[in-house]
């Protein structure tokens, strides 16, 4: 792969590490990323009206202008994305600078819960992270939706492995939430008064293959294979071989566009319970021919010259970031896995070189679709197309990870 200007200057920004220069370019673009969110991630509470950090919120009076400073460290489904990125790429380059960035995040936000709840016992909306309308803590202490679940996989492996009772709160919320949620006779989670939406598996999958995996309850297991295949069974478009956004409950049918990260959230979820089905488990062949039917409908609307598009059969519409990552991502993982063969190689490949037209040189990405729900194509297509985004950096991350492995045989799977 040439060094494109782009990435030539990016290098003179990084920092001096031994082996950098040698590095194979997949690693060093990798880097540029990783080390541009260490940066800007500062574990500390900042007063929006008058710029004062506070690095301790001892005896510190609740005030709604209080808030997370970084916005790689709020309670977002987003910056669970990111420590999942975060640790794969720790685990594929080796690098300790990036392990537990997750799970230090969260010790940072734990710190300061005492405060959070006497902003939240007051009523207090805290000043939002970034351009966000959000409480950056909000859904910790209310958890309304499915997109609600935020950092839910984290909490549960620090628990599983502390054993610390302040994750307990959280962790209750979360189960009562989804025991009340209503579902589709598969058992399918859907929101209630509007239906099933392809973001909907990543909200609640990686939380219940990590509660089968602690309790060992084939009811936790059930409920992850009935929100993917459940997602297959009503939104996916068999002439396409693609996603549908919602099934809506109101008119029973699917609607929307082939929004391409509402396919790469899917994708997401995909990946997590293949990655932890059993090889025995009688819904797995299902589970893995789902997979192989949806990554033969992602190659086949690929850009021919890399990436995909914001919506995924509309040429005219932007390629987009984050649904780049998610799905060079799947491709590339599944083919690490042996789950898809060596066929699809190059769309994973080309799919990693479109997302580094969309690196700045200071490791941040360009051209990531903005918060989304659901409308007509028009709505899709004119969907904001921000700088920094939350949604990117975890999938570019992700893939990047897995393009190293591919390129390199490196094993990496840090769980």
């Amino acid at each position: 792969m040439r060094s494109s200007p782009l990435l030539a200057a990016a290098l003179l920004l990084l920092p001096a590490y031994p082996s950098l220069a040698a590095a194979p370019a997949e690693e060093t673009q990798v880097r540029l990323v990783a080390d541009g969110i260490l940066r800007q991630t500062s574990r500390r509470l900042v007063d929006r009206s008058t710029g004062e950090t506070f690095e301790d919120s001892t005896g510190l009076a609740p005030k709604s202008e209080i808030s997370i400073e970084s916005k790689f460290n709020a309670w977002f489904y987003q910056t669970w994305l990111l420590a999942d990125g975060m640790r794969r790429t720790a685990a594929v380059l080796d690098e300790p600078r990036y392990r537990d960035y997750g799970e230090r995040n969260l010790d940072f936000i734990y710190r300061h819960m005492d405060y959070f709840q006497r902003q939240h016992d007051a009523k207090m909306t805290a000043a939002p992270v970034g351009d966000g309308k959000l409480s950056p803590i909000g859904f910790h202490f209310q958890i309304q939706a499915l997109w609600h679940t935020g950092l839910a996989p984290l909490v549960l492996e620090r628990w599983v492995a502390t054993n610390d009772p302040k994750y307990e709160p959280f962790l209750g919320r979360m189960r009562r939430f989804l025991a009340s949620s209503p579902r589709f006779e598969d058992g399918a989670f859907y929101r209630s008064g509007k239906g099933l939406m392809t973001d909907d598996p990543y909200m609640t999958v990686p939380f219940l293959v990590r509660e089968w995996k602690r309790t060992g309850e084939a009811g936790q297991l059930d409920a992850a294979i009935a929100q993917v295949m459940g997602t297959h069974r009503l939104l996916f478009d068999t002439e396409h071989q693609l996603l549908r956004h919602i099934w809506d409950v109101k008119t029973r049918k699917p609607a929307g566009v082939f929004w391409g990260r509402g396919n790469g959230w899917t994708v997401l979820a995909h990946v997590e319970l293949l990655a932890n089905v059993p090889p025995s488990h009688p819904r797995r062949p299902e589970i893995l021919a789902a997979f192989r039917q949806h990554m033969e409908g992602i190659r086949r609307c690929a850009n021919p010259a890399g990436g995909w598009h914001q919506v995924l059969d509309h040429p005219e519409s932007w390629i987009e970031t984050s649904c780049t990552g998610m799905l060079t991502y799947g491709i590339a993982r599944g083919i690490n896995e042996g789950w898809i063969d060596g066929s699809f190689a190059e769309t994973a490949r080309s799919g990693w070189k479109a997302l580094q037209s969309k690196v700045t040189p200071e490791g941040d990405l360009t051209d990531v679709c903005g918060s989304t729900d659901t409308g007509d194509l028009n709505y899709y297509l004119n969907r904001p197309r921000l700088q920094g985004d939350l949604h990117g950096f975890g999938s570019y991350l992700l893939a990047g990870a897995e393009i190293v492995r591919m390129q390199s045989a490196k094993p990496a799977d840090p769980r």
